[in-house]
């Protein structure tokens, strides 16, 4: 089972080292990815004027996958936006979206404020970029992968109101709840784990 784990605002893909190593020690394959001007990527945000240009990381990787093969998608607070758009691109390239505490709105909807991304976390966020905010019109539901989505129940940032909002908007598959503040890849990374697997299976 292939795993694409995509950071929220301001973080990079080093936010997910915790669940890498363990998914990796379980022999998962594991793919962490940093989007447009984000983590180690050089790219001047200030030029990442769209939101598809923000997602390029994300849609070259996808789009590049062998035929046949399927990943699991997994969303961390703003970067629900990125899979969902993924998701309604490549439905035939992603067996599941997970998202965890994130932004889990159809294409077109309002949404709702989200609070964005503390000692390691302060060093490494970069601001994302004012033109990846600006999320497109998309088509309807459509045939889209199932999805899942992982409540952070004690998150100051996404509180658990807007998350139950976002579920209600639009129900997933399935709801699973961690005992978690907002970065449970931080604080609860073993339990997080453990619902990450029984989400893809």
């Amino acid at each position: 089972m292939h795993f694409v784990l995509v950071h929220g605002a301001g973080h990079g893909a080093w936010c997910w080292y915790k669940i890498r190593c363990l998914m990796e020690a379980s022999g998962y394959k594991v793919t962490c990815l940093d989007l447009k001007s984000a983590g180690v990527d050089l790219a001047d945000r200030n030029y990442v004027s769209t939101f598809d240009e923000y997602n390029q990381p994300l849609t070259n990787f996808i789009s590049n996958l062998p035929q046949n093969h399927k990943v699991c998608l997994v969303a961390h607070n703003a970067s629900g936006a990125n899979i969902t758009d993924a998701m309604y691109r490549f439905p035939e390239k992603i067996h599941v979206a997970i998202y965890i505490a994130a932004n889990m709105w159809k294409h077109g909807s309002p949404g709702v404020d989200v609070k964005l991304d503390y000692m390691l976390a302060t060093m490494l966020l970069k601001p994302t970029p004012a033109g990846a905010r600006k999320y497109l019109d998309g088509p309807g539901d459509g045939s889209v992968p199932p999805r899942v989505f992982i409540k952070t129940v004690h998150d100051q940032m996404a509180i658990p109101e807007n998350q139950d909002a976002m579920i209600e908007s639009w129900p997933p598959s399935n709801v699973y709840e961690v005992e978690s503040d907002h970065s449970p890849f931080f604080s609860t990374p073993f339990a997080l784990f453990s619902l990450l697997v029984k989400a893809a299976t």
